[in-house]
């Protein structure tokens, strides 16, 4: 058989023997192409060879390149050919040959190498291209009937910009089972599987400009020529896909024939997961991240369909990567971070998921109780909004309880929030106070040289009680990339600014502050706060350090997602699947402070961008970069691409301490950290603290662990007595609870008020959930001056009670509010004197809801 490592390998030994390189796939992030969120065909990474950009190393290649589309993503699954990830197998010549051998090469490999029946193969031509069509059919000899010309076989630039020309495409006719159509460009019985384009043009803008390397880019569809080559119905019954479809079969114990489209979108997914994580994108709220959590979030949306109400896509990479391994060796690597990135995303979501499903049920209620037929719109927005709850489950959902949702209202309100958030972008760009101008001049920032100079006012406003300035030459930092804006002071002739901050603006650095004097546009005295520089330098320089740290401790994946610097602390965002063990925060903070007290010295320089990449300078995809960048280098140890300002040498920090590690989203990890001055304050605040713990422990420092770790096993076996107690108690109260059992209107229930903890109270209602499995229940206790209330429902009650709705009204009684889940729900309220009444008139509550 014909597996898809097999055709890899075949296309790629074909092609070297025509004098082609073999280049590696790029990556999924499009590094030099920032008109693209992820590299959608093979031809991305040779765009600049085309455009003559940069010298030719070569002038044929020929690759098998990772793919990820989106403009599909509706079709996937219901469709045999349609996917997201996939992989392009490809030719190209820049400037070398040109139609001729492309269509001849292509016709060789697929009747000599893979024994195509090329009555099987049917061409279509761009109308125009002429040139094409001789080819075809007097060179190769296609038969006219077997050829048609098709508006559509222009290819357009990728990302909208850069080498485009005609193409003509090849399609294998998958016979009268499919359909019973005639060929015409369209029809789903003609497959098209190879797309052979003649770049000839280069897009820049509206132009379309002749193309400097004009040549030959071609496109084959690995998963579609797998589906030909094994004799397969869709592309997800190949040796690509059906590994990772078995095993979600086994998951979810469905049949697939039933259940096609939902295992074909799973499938295609997961591949898409594991390589976009594998190449550095990570689950996230913007950009390439949001595209993992939607494919994601979907993904479990769909399993739902089919019995998976938990995580198990992470459960699904090994299958991913043992298909992948001999073409992707790296994969192997990445297989444990890959899968805690996904499972702690599934686990995130699920859990929000959890939240939105209460929260519908109380909305089915009400809205079941209103006797409306459909769910608001507003409604299913919220659960959207907040909850990240799809709607097609939420109709899914409220269906099933027999009712609709207002989809028209629901879009309405989409519809506002884009209006809102243009709104409140138009506000904040919006310049209440104008500017006076008093000099056109281009204005210029000269803090990397000096902190102190005399300078000229181009444009200040007067906002409120503080004044902006605008000054021609500056010294002062304006905030940007995370490091916060300089303070100091501006004199003037009679006056002077204290400077409160420095923010960027079109015009120029802005310095904020109040004046003192009489204030008049003059020479200006423009002087930094030089301490306060010194400290942020401080902490910029260690960002770097900490930042290349990471990647040499965890892992190349790091990459930074946020800083702040700032003079007293920074912080520093990172892409990170679980939380730091202390032995590697240990290691951490000693291997920065090992790079600090080499006393390396920081470089910085100003050089164009594709020369500092070369160098191995790190840049951040999500940053728009010139042609000219700013490149800070530590020695050898680190390279990146920044703006701020920095010190001379690491020895200048000092010392470096880690103050706190975080998590603040799926993925991402924050480190807090203090330097200098501010470092020692935190050593002399932790050596205080172990002086209180020494009075505290009446202990002398060196026998302080070892007197805490008694005192901790003392309270370990004390906190097993309580719980024991604890369990006993539950037990004496189950028993005497259950001889207490009342009925209403054939309603079984018990009302009573019990001495315990809250976690008493709710260990005691899980018990009387499984031992009363018809009925239900309130329990109440007085903790101090308040009354905890619990109220549930049994596992098996066939008459529909909502412990949510019992918990609300039982708590208005004692003065407050309650709520929860459909099967168990809390609340409570401060009129301790009301308890009798409570236990008197649950029955009453118990009636009002039984339906």
């Amino acid at each position: 058989m014909w597996e898809s490592d097999k055709l890899t390998k075949v296309f790629l030994e074909f092609f070297k023997k025509k004098g082609h390189k073999v280049i590696e796939s790029s990556s999924l992030i499009p590094k030099a192409d920032k008109t693209l969120l992820f590299t959608s065909a093979g031809m991305v990474q040779f765009k600049p060879l085309w455009a003559g950009e940069i010298p030719l190393e070569y002038s044929r290649a020929t690759s098998v390149q990772k793919c990820l589309r989106l403009s599909d993503l509706g079709e996937v699954g219901k469709t045999y050919w349609h996917d997201t990830f996939f992989e392009m197998l490809g030719n190209f010549s820049f400037g070398d040959y040109f139609k001729a051998e492309a269509i001849e090469w292509a016709w060789e490999f697929l009747l000599d190498i893979l024994q195509i029946d090329p009555e099987k193969l049917y061409i279509s031509v761009y109308p125009e291209d002429d040139e094409s069509y001789k080819i075809w059919n007097d060179t190769i000899g296609v038969p006219s009937n077997r050829i048609i010309k098709h508006p559509g076989n222009f290819w357009e630039p990728t990302g909208g910009s850069g080498a485009c020309g005609p193409d003509t495409e090849i399609f294998y006719d998958l016979g009268r089972k499919f359909d019973k159509c005639i060929f015409d460009g369209e029809c789903e019985r003609y497959i098209e599987f190879w797309n052979l384009v003649f770049p000839q043009f280069n897009q820049k803008g509206d132009k379309r400009l002749p193309l400097k390397n004009r040549g030959v880019d071609t496109g084959m569809g690995l998963e579609r020529l797998s589906m030909i080559m094994q004799g397969k119905s869709s592309i997800f019954e190949t040796d690509l896909f059906f590994p990772i479809i078995e095993e979600t079969i086994k998951i979810s114990g469905r049949n697939y024939k039933e259940n096609k489209q939902i295992f074909n979108i799973i499938g295609d997914h997961t591949r898409a997961l594991v390589f976009a994580i594998a190449d550095g994108v990570y689950p996230s709220n913007d950009g390439r991240g949001y595209v993992l959590r939607r494919l994601l979030r979907r993904t479990l949306t769909k399993a739902r369909e089919i019995g998976i109400d938990y995580p198990f896509i992470h459960r699904l990479v090994p299958e991913v990567i043992s298909i992948m391994k001999n073409r992707y060796p790296y994969l192997k690597e990445k297989i444990e971070h890959i899968t805690l990135i996904i499972k702690s995303e599934e686990e995130h979501f699920l859990s929000t998921l959890s939240t939105g499903v209460t929260i519908l049920n109380e909305i089915i209620e009400k809205t079941r109780k209103s006797k409306k037929k459909k769910i608001k719109g507003e409604e299913a927005f919220k659960l959207y909004d907040t909850y990240g709850f799809p709607l097609t489950l939420t109709e899914e959902l409220a269906k099933e309880r027999g009712l609709g949702v207002d989809r028209a209202g629901f879009e309405k309100e989409m519809k506002k929030q884009k209006e809102r958030a243009r709104e409140k972008h138009e506000f904040e760009t919006e310049e209440k106070v104008k500017w006076k101008t008093l000099s056109k001049e281009e204005t210029s920032f000269v803090g990397y040289e000096k902190e102190e100079i005399d300078s000229v006012i181009v444009a200040y406003r007067k906002v409120d009680d503080h004044y902006e300035i605008i000054l021609r030459r500056t010294p002062f930092y304006a905030e940007e990339g995370g490091q916060v804006g300089d303070t100091g002071e501006l004199i003037g002739d009679g006056w002077k600014m204290t400077v409160e901050d420095t923010t960027p603006s079109r015009l120029g650095n802005i310095h904020k502050g109040r004046i003192e004097g009489k204030f008049k546009p003059s020479t200006t005295n423009a002087i930094i706060d030089k301490n306060r520089r010194l400290a942020i330098k401080k902490n910029h320089t260690t960002t770097h350090i900490l930042h290349k740290v990471l990647r040499e401790t965890l892992g190349e994946w790091v990459k930074q997602e946020g800083s702040l610097v700032a003079p007293d602390h920074f912080r520093f965002d990172f892409t990170h699947p679980k939380p730091l063990e202390n032995e590697e925060i240990d290691r951490i903070e000693e291997k920065v402070n090992r790079v600090i007290s080499n006393g390396f010295s920081v470089k910085k320089e100003v050089l164009p961008y594709k020369k500092a990449i070369k160098r191995g300078a790190v840049a951040l995809f999500d940053e728009q970069y010139g042609e000219m960048v700013r490149m800070v280098s530590i020695n050898d140890f680190s390279r990146e691409l920044c703006g701020g300002t920095h010190l001379d040498n690491t020895i200048e920090v000092g010392l470096f301490k880690i103050t706190s590690e975080t998590g603040i989203a799926s993925g991402i990890r924050r480190i807090e950290g203090v330097t200098g001055f501010y470092a020692y304050k935190e050593t002399k605040k932790l050596d205080q603290l172990i002086g209180q713990l020494e009075f505290l422990m009446k202990s002398d420092r060196g026998s302080l662990p070892t007197r805490l770790e008694k005192t901790l096993r003392l309270t370990k076996v004390q906190r097993r007595e309580i719980e024991r107690m604890e369990k006993r108690l539950v037990e004496i109260e189950l028993n005497k609870l259950l001889k207490s059992i009342s009925t209403i209107n054939g309603q079984k229930y018990i009302a009573a008020v019990v001495d315990g903890s809250k976690e008493t109270l709710r260990k005691l209602s899980e018990r009387l959930r499984n031992k009363l499995l018809d009925g239900a229940g309130l329990l109440v206790t007085k903790i101090g001056s308040s009354v905890f209330v619990i109220t549930f429902v049994g596992n098996k009650l066939k008459r529909r009670l909502n412990a949510g709705e019992l918990a609300r009204e039982a708590s208005q009684i004692v003065g407050g509010s309650g709520g929860g889940t459909t099967i168990m729900a809390e609340g409570g309220g401060n009129k301790v004197e009301r308890i009798e009444k409570l236990i008197t008139d649950f029955p009453k509550i118990l009636k009002k809801y039984l339906r």
